[in-house]
């Protein structure tokens, strides 16, 4: 069965496969052993549902991917500026690297209803960051302009 979730893992953005792929493969494993205990057609269903759900979920990622978000590209925001940014820039910048990170875990983890939410808030987020970094003339990068 591992196999064949490897197989269905690939239809991911290669992107999504390197950050994600090892945990989702860890959390694939540990719960299929939870369902193999409970017997046969409790993890026949288990596994049906993980391969449906990966297969949903691959066609979340790409969607997202091909939207042009590039959610897994704006984890830069989390690393420190060169130029020490104003507090309400930099509370932004967290707002919206919060919101990203929860989209991404709750695709992971084909909670699709969340990652709408998630999706919806951090493009609120991005918006207020670009007037802000309209109001304190500040390239995307992060440095002062």
């Amino acid at each position: 069965m591992t196999l064949a979730y490897r197989a269905l893992f690939r239809l991911y953005p290669r992107d999504h496969r390197t950050c994600f792929g090892a945990e989702m493969q860890s959390v694939f494993e540990e719960a299929a052993q939870e369902h193999r205990s409970r017997g046969r057609a409790a993890y026949l269903r288990f596994v049906l549902a993980e391969y449906a759900g990966l297969v949903s979920g691959a066609g979340t990622a790409w969607a997202v991917k091909l939207a042009g978000r590039g959610y897994l590209h704006d984890q830069h925001l989390a690393r420190p500026a060169a130029v020490a940014l104003p507090g309400e820039v930099q509370e932004a910048q967290d707002r919206l690297t919060a919101n990203l990170t929860g989209l991404l875990h709750a695709i992971s983890h084909h909670q699709f209803l969340k990652a709408r939410v998630y999706a919806a808030e951090e493009q609120k987020a991005r918006e207020e960051l670009r007037l802000l970094r309209e109001k304190y003339n500040i390239a995307e990068s992060g440095d002062l302009v």
